[in-house]
Formats: structure tokens, sequence, C-alpha cells
């Protein structure tokens, strides 16, 4: 997920989290200046500038990546669990009102996805029913209908 950021969107949230100007310049010198080509049999592309993420395997793309989502979940009334490059969004629906409000939290990641220029793998999004009695409500992200789990727990 980390790898589709910009750098100046980054550099700012770090920036806004008050991080030492000493920090903040030290971090975007060592991601400036990375290129990268694509070699494809015996073809070879010219050598670009790389945009966005950190270098893979580096040690700061995990803390980068946490500071980077910490305000994903700003607002959010339901439960928003983060780890690496997963999220889970959980809450009780026995009312019309708690299907709304799941909605809702999805509405807000979706902006803040947007604002961010990120973008959540819809191919992953999965709706969990764990109730028998569950109507098996469904939701969107974006334009998109999220799937439902095959895993459900009936």
């Amino acid at each position: 997920m980390l790898d589709t950021v910009l750098r100046d969107i980054l550099v700012s949230e770090l920036e806004r989290h008050e991080f030492d100007g000493w920090i903040t310049r030290w971090i975007r010198n060592w991601l400036d200046g990375y290129t990268q080509r694509v070699v494809v049999n015996d073809s070879v592309s010219k050598w670009k500038p790389v945009m966005s993420g950190v270098p893979q395997g580096s040690g700061l793309g995990p803390l980068l990546f946490n500071i980077f989502i910490k305000d994903m979940d700003s607002g959010i009334e339901c439960t928003l669990s983060k780890f690496d490059n997963d999220a889970k969004l959980c809450g009780t629906v026995e009312t019309l009102e708690g299907r709304g409000a799941i909605q809702r939290e999805l509405d807000r990641l979706k902006r803040w996805a947007c604002a961010n220029l990120m973008k959540f793998s819809q191919a992953k999004c999965k709706v969990l029913y764990l109730d028998q009695g569950n109507a098996r409500h469904k939701y969107k992200l974006g334009r998109e209908w999220i799937e439902s789990s095959p895993e459900e727990m009936d």
C-alpha cells in the first residue's frame, strides 16, 4: 500500500505530525534520487525517477507506513483494526442505524483514501456476517458493492 503513496504526501504527513524539521529533511533526502527501469527479455527501458513509495526492504518503510495511516481512523466510531497493509472495520448491526453507521464509516475510509491518493483493493474487501439472524445487509466501498465472505460463521 505504501508503494503508491506520493513522497510529497508522505513528507507532508510527517510535518503535520510535527516531526523535527531535520528528520523530515533527512527522510526527504533519503527518498529523493531513486530511479528504476524495466527489463523484459532483451528490451530495457530508460531510467525514470521514482516518485512514490519507499525502497523495498528498508527498515523505515513499516515505520513510515504506520505514521502515514495514523489518522486513517480519525472520527471513526466503529472499531478499525490496522495491521501492516490490512484494515478491518467492525461493528454490531442490530438496527437500521447500525447498518447506516457501518456504511458511513466505509464512506469516510473511502474519502480518506481518495484524499491521500490511495486505493483499497476492492477484491480483498469482504463482509463477514457472524449471526444466523443477520439480515445480510449489502455495503459499498465507493461505487462498488462489497462481496460476502465465504467463511461466514452462522
